[in-house]
């Protein structure tokens, strides 16, 4: 039997591979007849999903048609495979040197900011708190930069290189992969930023406000 959860996988997955090919989408709901590999193949996409629930569905789905084009076919069997995996960390790792004033690149950075907002309202912290944030070892933005809940403009906006400097370079490469090489460019693209740095900036202090009212 599918899942709920699983139905949404299988839909995410859909949506995808219609709109790739340009054809309309319609939901599957029902899922009495779908094959026993098909089934499989969701159940063990499901708990890939859920053990990394940082991923964002759509971003999995499209990412292999971003590196290889939208001519070529992906299944379901596809997304369990590490050539998945290694699309999608290639995927978002070229999304991080997309240029700043792009509107997805936009859009990105506003899921950025409500990711903050979200999590900060969750465990009660104030965004000043947030920046200063440490687990283990580790600044919490900087486990959010890993795990791609945020991406590298929000953190140069965050100004917590005070928190990252405390870590040697080769440390913060291992956390996140090339992370020296990214930041510096990313850095440089920003401050080019005519658009970008506007609205994180406006977005940040709105939910600063909100955070600190809410104390």
């Amino acid at each position: 039997m599918i899942s709920e959860k699983e139905k949404i996988i299988y839909n995410n997955f859909l949506y995808t591979q219609r709109t790739v090919q340009n054809k309309p989408f319609r939901p599957r709901q029902n899922f009495d007849k779908i094959s026993g590999t098909e089934e499989a193949s969701i159940k063990k996409l499901y708990l890939f999903l859920s053990k990394y629930n940082h991923i964002n569905y759509n971003d999995y789905f499209i990412a292999p048609y971003k590196v290889y084009g939208k001519d070529n076919y992906f299944d379901l069997q596809f997304y369990n495979t590490t050539r998945a995996i290694k699309c999608y960390s290639m995927f978002v790792k070229d999304r991080e040197f997309s240029d700043p004033d792009n509107p997805s690149t936009i859009k990105t950075a506003k899921e950025c900011i409500k990711f903050i907002f979200e999590y900060c309202s969750k465990h009660r912290l104030t965004l000043a708190e947030y920046k200063n944030k440490i687990e283990g070892t580790m600044p919490v933005a900087l486990q959010h930069l890993r795990e791609h809940r945020i991406n590298f403009y929000t953190m140069h906006m965050l100004n917590i290189e005070t928190q990252l400097k405390r870590l040697d370079k080769q440390v913060l490469d291992f956390i996140v992969k090339d992370f020296t090489q990214i930041s510096n460019t990313t850095r440089t693209k920003l401050a080019t930023s005519k658009v970008l740095k506007e609205k994180i900036t406006k977005g940040l202090k709105i939910i600063e406000n909100e955070l600190n009212s809410s104390r």
